[in-house]
């Protein structure tokens, strides 16, 4: 169940872009503005401000490493409160600040299903992307600022 929990928690920091990296790119040609979280999974979209489009293989690979994350986050928890006298307390707050990160992520992947751009066809919600190639191709170049709480 711990997994399962991971995984969906680690969906929701991925999709919310709590934190992210966010990539501008200047130039000629007019670019989207892309997101990563540590790797680039989101696009918006240059026709609506409300529209963003995803790359499967991007979140997946987000969602790997943030999973891992909160696991490895989880097993030092569980060994600290393990040692401690009153681990009771901790153990409460522990599982309140759960069921409030489950809250957060349900929130922020509803949204996203409703923000999703529609279809997969090339560019679209199925792109693999190499940001730095496409624009080095287009002749923009992309800067990534770290963006907490966005």
């Amino acid at each position: 169940m711990k997994y399962i929990i991971s995984i969906y928690i680690a969906l929701g920091l991925v999709l919310s872009i709590l934190f992210t990296i966010e990539y501008d790119c200047i130039g000629e040609e007019l670019f989207p503005t892309y997101y990563g979280s540590p790797f680039v999974f989101k696009q918006k979209s240059l026709g609506s401000s409300m529209t963003y489009f995803y790359s499967a293989s991007g979140v997946i690979v987000n969602l790997i490493v943030w999973s891992v994350t909160l696991l490895l986050m989880h097993s030092i928890v569980t060994n600290v409160t393990k040692k401690i006298d009153r681990h009771k307390w901790i153990q409460i707050i522990y599982k309140t600040f759960i069921i409030l990160c489950l809250c957060f992520s349900t929130i922020h992947i509803f949204i996203d299903s409703v923000m999703i751009g529609t279809g997969f066809g090339h560019g679209q919600n199925y792109w693999i992307f190499e940001l730095d190639a496409e624009a080095e191709k287009w002749g923009v170049e992309c800067k990534g600022e770290w963006i907490l709480l966005k």
